[in-house]
């Protein structure tokens, strides 16, 4: 008799073990990690799948932040990225709430994450505390399936995109693209410099030259048809400040075209350099555009980013960073934001 008592309460032992694995696996190593959409976005491995662990890559609205903290309490693990203006720190555009109370329940964010993708030259001005971080961008990312067309004729010495705002105004756009700087360097480039520019999402909009005749204007263009402007196009200008992840700053050099780039930009820096293009300031314009030009065939933008970026080179990166910090993460190859 005794012996089936001890059989009895050695199954009720085992079990308790079990349910209790079971719960601490929940609590620290969900599955369940749900399709989320901004300023969340999910990792995925290198077939797409979802991996267990989240990411945030913006300031958050009352509602999102009580969103997120519902995520935490589920016990789902985060990591941070710099992809949208001064994010994780007050962004300088006042035309939004990212320059307002960005604290969550009296925290900064990066309590509530175990590491963080960066873009920055001094990540310690906009990263508080002590975590890891890595200098990795959303931008590093898919754009090298971007392929060059060389039979698709040169239209355009330069093309820059530039939103524009209600009535034309310096509000959100604006500040976000630099207008300022933009339409110094396009008086320069196409009054004193006689080039033939493209301003992508200004339409409608005026622009302070002499020589009208040496620039179009465009509204809101289909990606594939933005892409096709670009490969008529013989170089990106980047006016940017603020801009975290220049997307088509990679767009671009996987089209194999230089860049033009603000050397004050937020974010993306760390792709300009003697073999992809050159930097400006508001002093300069003329003497770099001509460097540029001059230094045409010598650039080779793709060949760079291909050997130096990409999903899968900075996939890789990513997945020993996640797997320091987090070692539960999900097998796989590589990890990539989904962009």
């Amino acid at each position: 008799m005794k012996i089936y008592i001890y059989i009895f309460l050695l199954f009720i032992l085992c079990l308790m073990i079990l349910i209790l694995l079971y719960i601490y696996d929940r609590i620290f190593y969900p599955e369940d990690v749900p399709d989320v959409d901004f300023p969340f976005i999910n990792l995925k491995d290198e077939n797409d799948k979802n991996l267990n662990i989240l990411c945030i890559k913006a300031h958050l609205t009352e509602n999102e932040k009580i969103q997120f903290l519902k995520y935490i309490k589920k016990g789902i693990k985060f990591i941070g990225c710099s992809s949208y203006l001064s994010f994780p720190r007050k962004c300088d555009n006042t035309y939004g709430y990212c320059h307002e109370d960005i604290k969550i329940e009296g925290k900064y964010i990066e309590e509530y994450v175990l590491g963080w993708c960066h873009c920055f030259r001094e990540p310690d001005k906009y990263i508080k505390y002590n975590i890891p971080r890595i200098l990795i961008s959303e931008s590093d990312f898919n754009t090298e399936r971007l392929m060059p067309d060389n039979n698709i004729k040169i239209k355009y010495d330069y093309i820059l995109v530039q939103p524009k705002d209600e009535d034309c105004k310096m509000e959100w756009h604006g500040h976000n693209k630099n207008w300022q700087l933009a339409e110094k360097a396009v008086k320069i480039l196409s009054d004193d410099l006689n080039m033939k520019g493209l301003i992508v999402g200004r339409d409608d909009c005026s622009v302070n030259i002499k020589n009208k005749n040496n620039i179009e204007t465009t509204g809101f263009l289909s990606y594939y048809d933005f892409i096709d402007k670009i490969r008529m196009s013989k170089f990106m200008l980047l006016p940017n400040l603020e801009d975290a992840s220049p997307r088509v700053l990679t767009e671009t050099l996987c089209l194999n075209k230089p860049i033009l780039v603000n050397e004050n930009i937020l974010g993306g820096w760390k792709y300009v350099n003697y073999k992809t293009g050159e930097f400006f300031n508001q002093h300069n314009i003329k003497e770099q555009a001509i460097k540029l030009l001059n230094n045409y065939h010598n650039y080779t933008p793709r060949e760079y980013f291909v050997n130096n970026y990409g999903t899968v080179n900075t996939g890789k990166r990513l997945k020993e960073f996640l797997q320091q910090i987090y070692p539960n993460l999900n097998k796989c190859k590589y990890v990539k934001f989904p962009i």
